[in-house]
């Protein structure tokens, strides 16, 4: 078959997204709270200004969520794409500097913004030119790369900050240019295309349709950014503090978490391209539901161990899997909207989550009722996926979207 429908060398616009999301998520976003501690000792900033630089970026993603497919109306996507890797770039390039606190705020908003529209754009734009039979595999790939990007933030910035901070941004900056060229071209051939929402009716109106089954699939998603807060935001102060076995000890199991990461949408990608995505989804939220609740269960090291490993690997192995099924269920045209929409829900309630729980363990300083609250979500999530494939009857309209 023809390079441009991506059969034939399915593995470089594999490569192509799955570097997209490591510059943009991996390390544009998961590459800065290791630094916080350096950023702060260093005296570049305090402790509550280094929390709300990790605020602003997550406020850009959020943003860049809601921008992408307004913005593809205008920029085809993959010059949109390659627009924000170049931005990217430069926000690492800048934060090498030791700038006021103003200016890095604007740049890791930026960071921030082109990251969600990393997010919403990279898998839609290339799961179009995919086979059916390779949405798995492919989708698995691209999604690694956020896992990537952890396990190296977890392991190579202690490393790199013995050199200084703006070495460590420039390390950044030089990862990110030796990858942008390296996908530059790897996009399939037609794939730079304008976002067009697609046309109903005699009169062409152009609206978005979201049916019974894609709203619980979006309820399902939120469920799961849910799930995932309390080994995002707290666990390793669980192991290290709560278990008393110290940063050290708590770290390798972010480490371990982290590399699960990016092995794990391969895992569900293969699994997707076998049973189908609807069904891994639901198998996939069950199994990140039992890792969740594993630390109750037990705090031994295996225990602790497997808890990473089933969570990590499934944090963003769900999220592949739920872009593949988004593709299934709606049309090219209306694909980055809807998935968009989908990221915007799971930041949002993840970051929600994140507070909420936050003022729960202040109030009851019980880490253990936080693993219970995320797993009934990820439950909740699986059930509503259930009745996602069940069919659809109910219609919203997406207009403002």
């Amino acid at each position: 078959m023809r390079r441009s429908n991506g059969e034939r060398h399915y593995f470089i616009p594999a490569f192509t997204g799955l570097a997209t999301l490591l510059i943009g998520i991996g390390i544009g976003r998961f590459g800065y709270p290791p630094l916080i501690p350096s950023l702060v000792a260093h005296g570049w900033f305090s402790v509550s200004e280094a929390d709300y630089l990790g605020a602003a970026n997550l406020t850009g993603y959020i943003l860049g969520s809601v921008m992408a497919t307004r913005l593809n109306r205008w920029v085809p996507s993959v010059s949109l794409i390659r627009v924000s890797l170049v931005v990217t770039t430069l926000t690492f390039i800048g934060c090498a500097f030791r700038l006021a606190f103003p200016w890095y705020f604007l740049l890791r908003l930026a960071a921030g913004v082109t990251g969600g529209i990393f997010m919403v754009l990279t898998a839609p734009t290339l799961f179009r030119h995919t086979s059916s039979q390779k949405k798995g595999l492919i989708g698995g790939f691209i999604f690694s790369g956020v896992g990537i990007g952890i396990a190296l933030a977890g392991t190579l910035i202690p490393l790199l900050v013995t050199a200084g901070l703006p070495a460590t941004w420039l390390a950044f900056a030089i990862t990110a240019v030796v990858l942008t060229i390296l996908s530059w071209k790897g996009w399939p051939e037609g794939s730079n295309e304008r976002h067009r929402p697609a046309s109903h009716g005699s009169h062409h109106k152009r609206y978005a349709v979201l049916n019974r089954t894609v709203f619980l699939l979006l309820v399902s998603y939120g469920c799961n950014a849910i799930g995932f807060v309390p080994h995002t935001v707290f666990w390793v102060d669980f192991i290290s503090r709560g278990l008393g076995e110290g940063i050290q000890t708590g770290t390798s199991f972010w480490v371990l978490l982290g590399i699960s990461a990016a092995v794990g949408p391969l895992l569900t990608g293969y699994l997707a391209d076998k049973v189908g995505f609807a069904k891994s989804i639901r198998i996939s939220l069950l199994v990140k539901s039992v890792g969740v609740l594993l630390p109750l269960v037990s705090t031994a090291t295996w225990s602790l161990a497997l808890s990473s490993v089933c969570v990590g690997s499934l944090a963003l192995g769900i999220s592949s899997l739920a872009a593949g099924r988004t593709a299934e269920l709606i049309g090219p045209e209306e694909q980055k909207r809807v998935w968009g929409l989908m990221t915007i829900t799971y930041s949002v309630s993840h970051a929600a989550t994140a507070y909420l729980l936050t003022y729960l363990y202040s109030c009851y300083h019980s880490f253990y009722l936080l693993f219970i609250i995320g797993a009934v979500a990820l439950i909740f999530a699986s059930v509503a996926d259930y009745l996602s494939s069940m069919g659809s009857k109910v219609s919203v309209s997406l207009n403002a979207v």
